[in-house]
């Protein structure tokens, strides 16, 4: 693709200090209880989950079944709401309030217009709500009326095939989130090989007609597309391909590749599916969690944004769907769809990641969500 995009301000990939992980045991104290909730696949529901940074402590809280199916969720400060997905043929977004011990409340619920929806995000105002349904291969797009409920829903339907006739037989939407400028809607779609920009317009909602702003290699499978805090540089991890390619923006919205890195170690061949990817808070380094390999890598980033040397980390369980860093607690979350648990691992303060702190049973867990 054509255009050019600026170098990565070396200031904004920052070296992770010991201050930052470890925080001292007086100060985890007057903060007070972690509260996160579990989503899980069926009817099981959600369960809280509460760390006491004081005692260093994990109490896992009753499921409640009145919100299945909690594949992915999203928090507005603004409104104060929780929008959860239950990820079903017909996919809806559930709108909820939450206590300060993590009970909640239905405020409203929409159809997804779409099938099995697995993302969810807010623009940068938190005026409009996206989900991507994956059985479907289309994304939604709502404006948040002044109660924060999803209103007047606009459909962008993608369509195509990929490699792998198995799990590239049509579209399959899997990520969807804004750029930083708040002109494009990036979704990535797993089927087609493809991450689409969608012209938007902040101001009336309007979204536009299909642009490919990057098309990856045959039978990658791009799952979830991660921006860097810096907006000049993207990550977009392959579920299929097993890797993550480093992505440089340009100023029409487009992305060049600039680095294909694997997430597996060198010579394994047993089967394998990358899954969720995230940064830390000082945004130098990245992990991601490997379905079958059942691990987590840990990527450092060097003062360009490339990724360098990793480590390979067991996760504790079978199949992590999706993991959270708790900032400052050195501490990760991850939940393990087939083993049905959640482990907690503890986080360097180099971040590299080591042994499993504690491990809870919880059924098909695959989201963790902040309470606030």
């Amino acid at each position: 693709m054509s255009g050019t995009s600026k170098g990565v301000d070396r200031r904004l990939f920052l070296a992770a200090g010991a201050a930052t992980m470890a925080m001292p045991m007086a100060a985890r104290a007057a903060l007070g209880d972690l509260v996160y909730y579990i989503g899980t696949m069926g009817a099981a529901g959600v369960s809280t989950l509460t760390y006491s940074p004081a005692y260093d402590q994990w109490k896992l809280g009753k499921a409640d079944p009145s919100v299945p199916n909690a594949s992915f969720g999203v928090y507005s400060p603004k409104f104060k709401r929780h929008y959860i997905l239950n990820e079903q043929d017909a996919g809806t977004v559930g709108v909820y309030q939450a206590n300060s011990s993590g009970k909640v409340s239905k405020k409203g619920e929409v159809s997804t217009q779409g099938k099995s929806p697995c993302y969810v995000s807010l623009d940068a105002t938190e005026s409009y709500l996206a989900v991507a349904n994956y059985g479907s291969g289309n994304i939604v797009v709502y404006t948040l009326d002044k109660s924060g409920l999803p209103t007047n829903p606009v459909v962008k339907q993608n369509s195509g095939t990929g490699k792998d006739p198995e799990r590239q037989e049509g579209p399959h939407a899997h990520c969807v989130k804004w750029s930083p400028d708040q002109k494009f809607i990036y979704s990535t779609d797993l089927g087609t090989d493809e991450v689409i920009a969608w012209p938007f317009d902040a101001a009336t909602g309007a979204v536009g007609d299909k642009v490919v702003a990057f098309k990856c290699e045959p039978g990658f499978g791009p799952r979830h597309l991660l921006i860097h805090p810096s907006g000049q540089v993207a990550y977009l991890v392959g579920e299929l391909a097993n890797a993550v390619v480093t992505l440089r923006p340009n100023a029409d919205g487009t992305f060049i590749g600039t680095q294909w890195t694997s997430t597996l170690p060198e010579g394994y061949t047993d089967h394998s599916q990358a899954a969720h990817i995230a940064l830390n808070r000082d945004g130098n380094l990245l992990y991601v969690s490997n379905r079958g390999h059942n691990s987590i890598a840990t990527f450092y980033l060097d003062g360009t944004g490339r990724l360098g040397a990793s480590q390979i980390t067991p996760c504790g369980g079978d199949w992590p769907r999706f993991f959270t860093v708790i900032p400052g607690f050195d501490r990760i979350i991850i939940g393990n769809q087939k083993s049905g648990d959640v482990t907690i691992m503890k986080l360097h303060s180099d971040g590299t990641l080591s042994g499993t702190v504690t491990s809870l049973k919880v059924d098909q867990p695959v989201f963790v969500g902040s309470i606030a």
